[in-house]
């Protein structure tokens, strides 16, 4: 769900819910784009390696960066990865194994994630 201020994402039968206020998002994409620019960057959300600080640079790791003690929110990123590609910012790599995304539309303010 996707309001003025943040997204919502609510998983399995409705009782967990990740929200990533629309600052965090423009934070996590202006990371992403000096990290990777318009290259394809992975999904980087393994639990494990998160939690030991091991994962590869991508989109777990950049939500990681921000808050660094929450693994449940970083691990949310492949349903944080699917609406941004719904919005037009990102594209999928088309793979279910080794997801990848790239930023084709960049973001430099919050009313470009509206």
């Amino acid at each position: 769900m996707l309001d003025d201020a943040s997204i919502k994402i609510i998983k399995g039968d409705g009782g967990h819910t990740e929200n990533y206020p629309l600052e965090e998002v423009l934070k996590i994409i202006r990371w992403l784009w000096g990290r990777f620019g318009n290259d394809w960057f992975p999904l980087g959300n393994n639990v494990k390696k998160l939690g030991r600080g091991i994962e590869v640079d991508g989109l777990g790791v950049a939500i990681l960066g921000l808050k660094p003690k929450d693994i449940g929110h970083a691990q949310s990123a492949s349903y944080l990865g699917v609406v941004l590609e719904h919005k037009g910012l990102l594209e999928w790599n088309g793979e279910q194994k080794g997801i990848k995304w790239r930023i084709i539309r960049p973001a430099n303010r919050v009313d470009d994630l509206r």
